[in-house]
């Protein structure tokens, strides 16, 4: 685990306050699309019928139906790099859940404090395999999967001399170990895969977020992400984002 100052550093929780902040600028836009997360999540929890649920990358819940999760099962598992106080305090009126602080990356964040430290390039880092000492259960990653690489990748960039292709590979490696992770256990995964930007109606950009191939399991489902309406992600712009789910089972 990482200390609160060396994630506010590294830019977790400024990431995480720019979530909320996004949110409340764009909730309209965004309902839909938490509404068929948080849909998602419950009929997994449902197929599965598992004793624990662990949700990775909680944050503010917005895509977490917690209430309902903790009635399916005996014990769920907030996990994230820093819980907000907000999130503490609902947390605390559910008798059935703990909340839990840890690197999801396996430790990423700390070895980049050396990497820069020694001058080292995103090319050196190895990305470690997260391996956590609590019972996990069902592992839920809803929203997580690009928000992994892309604090890293942006804190390294600004630090290191790190090419445009080091830094994309490294970014398809913590990719490539999440999803590796998940493989391991029954998991959900909910996951942008793609942006579309748009200008007066015209699609002028269409980009990639993942660095590596999308798992195919149970349970797929596609919907598009009314992610940016306001201009304030690409200016003068509207962003959308392809968004895929799967189940993938041990």
């Amino acid at each position: 685990m990482i200390s609160r100052r060396r994630a506010r550093k590294i830019g977790y929780i400024a990431d995480q306050q720019g979530i909320i902040n996004r949110y409340l600028r764009e909730q309209g836009g965004w309902d839909s699309h938490l509404m068929k997360t948080r849909d998602f999540i419950v009929e997994g929890v449902r197929a599965a019928k598992p004793d624990i649920v662990t949700l990775l990358g909680s944050g503010w819940l917005l895509d977490v139906p917690l209430e309902e999760v903790a009635s399916l099962c005996e014990h769920v598992n907030l996990v994230d790099i820093n819980h907000p106080a907000q999130v503490r305090r609902k947390a605390g009126l559910i008798k059935n859940v703990s909340l839990i602080e840890d690197d999801i990356t396996g430790g990423v964040a700390r070895l980049l404090h050396g990497a820069i430290r020694k001058n080292l390039s995103a090319a050196a880092i190895q990305i470690p395999q997260y391996n956590p000492d609590y019972e996990r259960g069902l592992v839920v990653s809803a929203n997580l999967l690009t928000q992994l690489d892309m604090i890293p990748a942006d804190y390294l960039a600004a630090r290191s001399d790190s090419s445009r292709e080091e830094l994309r590979q490294f970014r398809k490696r913590i990719q490539e170990a999440h999803i590796d992770f998940l493989r391991e256990q029954t998991s959900l995964l909910v996951s942008d895969v793609q942006e579309e930007v748009w200008r007066e109606d015209e699609k002028v950009e269409e980009n990639d977020l993942l660095f590596t191939q999308f798992p195919a399991g149970e349970m797929e489902r596609q919907w598009i992400w009314d992610f940016d309406t306001g201009g304030s992600y690409y200016r003068r712009s509207r962003v959308l984002f392809k968004v895929r789910t799967v189940m993938l089972m041990k």
